[in-house]
């Protein structure tokens, strides 16, 4: 049987025809589709919530331990979405460190237990934290005990 190469040659170019790759032109306008996608995204301000976890640093004197009534406050962020892609907004980074000292240097120090409200830790955590430029609101709790272990 003798093969008639003209007839491979066809059928290959049709088969080519159907399935070449796409251009480098077709790569660049995806690029450029998603690169537009990400901008007019992130570029809207967001409100987000997020729950930060507190721990206590920096106690009075003779003070032993510090417990809190709510380890853990919900925060509301009002921001652009690029910040929320800071690493200070990850899950493991979600910790604010109460310094009890400066918490307290406006209540007296002969209690074992005092009553942080929110709009005090609000204004403690915009003096104190990184994450302040983004703060809108502190949803929960009201307030927080802070309890001494002397």
């Amino acid at each position: 049987m003798i093969r008639n190469k003209n007839n491979e040659n066809r059928g290959n170019s049709r088969w080519r025809h159907y399935f070449r790759m796409p251009s480098s032109a077709f790569f660049i306008c995806l690029g450029i589709g998603i690169l537009a996608w990400f901008f007019v995204t992130y570029s809207k301000e967001y409100d987000v919530s997020l729950d930060y976890r507190l721990t206590c640093v920096n106690l009075p004197e003779k003070a032993n331990d510090a417990l809190l009534s709510d380890s853990i406050i919900t925060i509301n962020f009002k921001a652009k979405g690029y910040s929320f892609l800071n690493p200070r907004f990850r899950k493991k980074n979600r910790i604010i460190e109460l310094s009890v000292n400066q918490l307290l240097k406006h209540k007296g120090h002969n209690l074992n237990s005092y009553q942080i409200t929110k709009s005090e830790l609000k204004e403690y955590i915009r003096e104190n934290s990184e994450i302040s430029p983004y703060l809108a609101d502190i949803e929960r709790p009201e307030f927080i005990t802070i309890y001494i272990k002397k």
